[in-house]
C-alpha cells in the first residue's frame, strides 16, 4: 500500500459517451485511505457508468483514473481485481451449485494448492470478519446475508484496497442490515476503503464518512455527512425541493370491493381480508413471512386449497394468472428483471405485452396500436427513454418499473398488486410512483402493497396487515399506530 499518496483512488475529470448520451461529464473525486465514501444520486445519474470504468468494464473516453498511486489507463475486470479494486453488484456474482470455498477462489484452486488449500484458505478469510458459514456449503443454500458475507470474502481474497458496495441492503433483512454494518466498520477499521452506493439515505448517514451527490451525470456536492441534512441532499439529488418524500395520504376509502377468505396453501393458513374501493391496503412483515405468498396465491401463480374469493359482490375462481388478469387484478413483482421484464426486449413491446390479446387478430398483430399505446403510457408516466425502440435493459429502475406499470394501467385494472414498488429506485422517481399509486385510487381502483420499507407503508397505506409465520397476525390504521406496534406483531 503506498501511503505516500493521501488517496486510494482519484478520478478527475472522467468523461464517458454513448450514442446521444453523456453518461458521465468531466466527474472528479478523491477517495482517501480507510473510510466509507458514500454516492448517492438517481437511477440514471451516472453512479453505474463511474464503477464500470473503476472495475474494468467500461474504458473512459476521457479522463485520469489514479489507483493507489498509480494511474491506470486501461483495465479489465481481473486486472482491477488484482490492483484491489473490489466489486460487489446487487445481483450477486456467484456460483449457486458450487461450494463456498470455490466461490471464494474461483479460477484460483492451483495457486492454494489444491482444494484442500483452498478451503483452508477460505475459512482463515471467513474467519477474518466473524463469519461462521462453513466453506463446504453449498452458495445456492445461503441466505442473501450469507451470499454477501461470501462476496466480501472473496474480496478480501485479492486483497482488496476498495471494496464498491452497489446496494449491499437491497435484499436484506434488519439483522442482516446489522451484520454488514459491523463487516462494514471491521473493514474500514483495518484501512480498507469503501465506496458505499445506496438509494437508502438512512444508510448513507449511518454507515459513511463523506458523500457524493451525483446528478445526470455530474457531481453536484462533495461534503463530509455530517454537514448535510437529508432535505439538503434530497434537493441535489433530484435537482428540485421535495418537502416531503411523501405526498399527502390518498382518502378515498369505499364499499368493499375484494373478499378473500379461507386462503390456505403449504405457506399460508386461514388468510382472510378484504380490500375496498380506493384503499391503499399494505403488507407489513419480516422476509419469508408469507406475504409475497399471499399475493401469488391470489393471482394464481400458486396452488391454494379451499378459499372463496369474491369481487364485486360476486364469486370468482382464479387457478392461474390469466384468469387473475381477466378479473381486473394486475400484479408488479418483487423482482422486475426476473420476473416483471423481457430485458432484450424493447420499452414497446414489455408496455404492450399484457395487451397483445387486443392487438392480435387471426395471429396477425397491430403495430400501430402497438406503438399508439406504448407511446400513451411513455408519455402518462413520464417514463425517461430515448424512443419506445429502446431495449428495457438500457433504463434505469425507476423507468423500467414505470414500463412495468404502464402496461397494466392499459388494461384499466380494478386492483393493482405492487410487491416491493421502490425496491432500487431513487427518491424522486419513488415520489412520482406514490404520486401515481394516488392517482390509482382516486380513480376507483385498489391497491394491495408489499414493502420492506415500513416509513413508506406507514405514509402510503389506508390499512396495514401484518404477516407473520403465514398468517395474518394484526390489523391497523396506521395514521392511529406506531411503527413499534405494527413491528411487534409482524414479528409475533
Amino acid at each position: 500500500m503506498d501511503k505516500a499518496a493521501e488517496y486510494i483512488l482519484e478520478v478527475k475529470d472522467v468523461c464517458k459517451y454513448f450514442p446521444g448520451v453523456t453518461a458521465l461529464d468531466h466527474v472528479s473525486m478523491s477517495i482517501p485511505y480507510g473510510v466509507v465514501y458514500g454516492i448517492v444520486g438517481e437511477n440514471g445519474a451516472g453512479k453505474s457508468t463511474l464503477m464500470k470504468i473503476l472495475s474494468g468494464v467500461y474504458e473512459k473516453d476521457a479522463g485520469t483514473v489514479i489507483f493507489n498511486g498509480e494511474t491506470v489507463e486501461k483495465t479489465t475486470p481481473i486486472q482491477a481485481l488484482r490492483r484491489g479494486l473490489s466489486i460487489i453488484y446487487q445481483e450477486f456474482n456467484l456460483v449457486n451449485t458450487m461450494t463456498v470455498g470455490e466461490n471464494i477462489f474461483l479460477g484460483r484452486f492451483h495457486e492454494n494448492g489444491g482444494m484442500r488449500g483452498t478451503h483452508k484458505k477460505a475459512r482463515e478469510l471467513l474467519d477474518s470478519i466473524g463469519s461462521t458459514i462453513s466453506t463446504y456449503s453449498m452458495v445456492g443454500d445461503l441466505s442473501a446475508s450469507e451470499m454477501q458475507m461470501v462476496e466480501i470474502t472473496k474480496a478480501l481474497s485479492f486483497d482488496s484496497k476498495l471494496i464498491i458496495m452497489d446496494e449491499p441492503s437491497s435484499s436484506l433483512t434488519s439483522e442482516e442490515l446489522k451484520k454488514l454494518g459491523e463487516i462494514i466498520n471491521q473493514l474500514r477499521s483495518k484501512g480498507i476503503s469503501i465506496i458505499y452506493i445506496s438509494h437508502k439515505l438512512d444508510e448513507i448517514f449511518e454507515y459513511c464518512d463523506i458523500v457524493t451527490i451525483m446528478r445526470d451525470g455530474h457531481v453536484i456536492d462533495t461534503k463530509p455527512v455530517g454537514e448535510l441534512t437529508r432535505a439538503d441532499m434530497i434537493a441535489k439529488m433530484v435537482g428540485r425541493t421535495i418537502e416531503n418524500e411523501y405526498p399527502p395520504r390518498a382518502h378515498f376509502v369505499g364499499e368493499p370491493l375484494l373478499e378473500v377468505r379461507n386462503l390456505n396453501t403449504h405457506k399460508l393458513h386461514d388468510i382472510n381480508f378484504t380490500l375496498h374501493k380506493g384503499e391503499i391496503l399494505g403488507l407489513v412483515g419480516l422476509v419469508g413471512a408469507g406475504r409475497t405468498e399471499i399475493i401469488r396465491a391470489l393471482y394464481g401463480a400458486d396452488k391454494v386449497r379451499g378459499h372463496q374469493i369474491t369481487l364485486g359482490g360476486k364469486p370468482v375462481k382464479i387457478r392461474n394468472p390469466k384468469q387473475a388478469k381477466n378479473a381486473g387484478m394486475a400484479l408488479v413483482p418483487e423482482d422486475r428483471k426476473r420476473e416483471g421484464l423481457i430485458l432484450p426486449f424493447s420499452v414497446e413491446s414489455n408496455i404492450t405485452m399484457a395487451s397483445l390479446d387486443r392487438l392480435t387478430h387471426m395471429g396477425i398483430l397491430n403495430r400501430s396500436a402497438e406503438k399508439d399505446i406504448a407511446q400513451r403510457q411513455i408519455d402518462a408516466l413520464a417514463v425517461k427513454t430515448p424512443s419506445a425502440a429502446t431495449k428495457v435493459v438500457s433504463l434505469s429502475g425507476g423507468n423500467q418499473q414505470k414500463c412495468i406499470v404502464g402496461r397494466w394501467l392499459e388494461l384499466g385494472p380494478k386492483i393493482l398488486i405492487l410487491d416491493e414498488p421502490t425496491r432500487g429506485i431513487d427518491v424522486g422517481a419513488k415520489y412520482e410512483i406514490y404520486v401515481l399509486m394516488n392517482k390509482i385510487v382516486e380513480e376507483g381502483g385498489a391497491i394491495i402493497m408489499i414493502s420492506s420499507e415500513l416509513p413508506e407503508v406507514l405514509n402510503m397505506s389506508n390499512r396495514v396487515l401484518t404477516i407473520c409465520d403465514g398468517r395474518i397476525t394484526g390489523e391497523f390504521e396506521p395514521e392511529h399506530a406506531t411503527a413499534e406496534e405494527i413491528m411487534d406483531k409482524a414479528i409475533g
